[in-house]
């Protein structure tokens, strides 16, 4: 982890999250290709190449970004890298965005780890604030 991230280094983060989360939304809007097309420019923009690293007395670990990069170009480059498979491996109906974002205006995105698969909310808060939600909306037409 950085001691410190920079100005630059934050607007470069902040570039790089936008950008996966136009993946999370292709894929739950049904375009994978649009999907893919992200993916891999974010691979080509961040130069991610795996490569294996160690500090002194700790083991070999897999990294996708060179020695001398900055914590944002490494990250974004780690993250670029973890979305690859998900795409383009049969994981890509596993992304999601959250659907709170339609009353309360919720940003976040989701990796679905259930085992039906059917998550819809980026967590058990966004859930019950929509339904809570919809349930007043009801409840006031009916």
């Amino acid at each position: 982890m950085p001691r410190d991230v920079d100005a630059a280094q934050a607007v470069y983060l902040v570039h790089t999250a936008t950008r996966m989360r136009e993946v999370f939304r292709a894929v739950q809007d049904g375009r994978p290709d649009d999907a893919a097309a992200t993916v891999n420019a974010l691979l080509r923009d961040t130069g991610a190449r795996p490569r294996l690293d160690r500090r002194e007395d700790e083991p070999w670990q897999m990294h996708f970004h060179g020695a001398g990069d900055s914590f944002a170009a490494g990250s974004s480059a780690s993250c670029a890298t973890a979305l690859a498979p998900a795409v383009g491996g049969g994981l890509a109906g596993r992304l999601g965005v959250c659907r709170a974002d339609r009353c309360d205006r919720c940003d976040r995105v989701y990796v679905d780890t259930s085992r039906n698969g059917t998550r819809q909310f980026c967590s058990t808060a966004c859930q019950n604030r929509t339904k809570a939600a919809a349930f007043r909306a009801r409840k006031e037409a009916g």
